[in-house]
Order: C-alpha cells, then structure tokens, then sequence
C-alpha cells in the first residue's frame, strides 16, 4: 500500500462533496428543502446556526472518513461494479448520518425539517456516490479495473 493513499483518498472524497453541494444548494435556492449539505453539516457544531464555512469544513471532514472507509471496503470486496459500489455506500453512510443527526440534535436545537430536505439530501448522497465512484475508478482503482 502506498502512503499518499489515504491522503488521496480522503482528497477524493473532499472533492465529492463540492458536486453535491451545488445541486443541494440550487435544491434550496429554487425552494425545495430548507438547508443546503454544508448549512446541515454545521449545524452539528452550531446546533442551530447553518454557517457554510463551518458547514464546508465538517463535511470535508465527514467526506474523507466516508471516502477512506469505502475505499477499503472495496479492497475486501473487489472493484467490480465500482460505481455502483459506491453509491449504496454512499447511501449507507447517509442513512447512519442522518440517523444520528435526527437523533441527536433535530427538534431539540432547531425546528424540524420539511421532507424535501431528506430528498434533496439522499439525491446528493447519490451525486457524492457517483463523483467518488468515477474518481476511484480514474486514480485509485484502474489498474484492477482494466
């Protein structure tokens, strides 16, 4: 194993979240759910003030954990199907994220979401699943793809 392979991983799932942060945040500007991936993402350390900068930098966070946790899966479970793979990952991870958020601090911090956020939410889970998917497959995985 290399050693920059986990800083590129943790890179690549950095730069996943960016896609899916813009269509989450067109979602919200046009209406349709109440707070963007990274205003959510703040609210986990300012309970009940979305903050984008805060909010960018814990999802990088959350992002390079999520990256590297998939990344090794992959290893124990094989490159085939790569994209797919990290999509139902990437899904997985949003449906324990969002357990715990909905646990822990909705409703008792800030008023509870309307149902176009957890849409808007699980569409960018996907988006975030297919930019890491297709980096994987271009920086990490091509050889035991071709």
């Amino acid at each position: 194993m290399k050693n920059d392979k986990l800083l590129l991983t943790s890179f690549i799932g950095i730069v996943s979240t960016i896609p899916a942060e813009i269509i989450s945040h067109l979602f919200v500007y046009f209406g349709f759910g109440k707070y963007s991936i990274y205003q959510l993402a703040s609210l986990l350390i300012t309970f009940n003030r979305p903050n984008f900068i805060i909010g960018l930098i814990v999802d990088f966070i959350i992002g390079g954990v999520i990256a590297n946790l998939i990344c090794y899966s992959l290893e124990k479970l094989g490159s085939e199907y790569l994209i797919i793979k990290a999509i139902m990952a990437s899904f997985l991870s949003w449906l324990v994220c969002e357990l715990a958020f909905t646990f822990s601090i909705e409703g008792r911090y800030f008023d509870l979401r309307p149902i176009g956020d957890y849409y808007n939410n699980i569409l960018c889970a996907g988006i975030f699943g297919i930019t890491l998917g297709l980096l994987f497959k271009k920086f990490l995985f091509r050889k035991s793809i071709s």
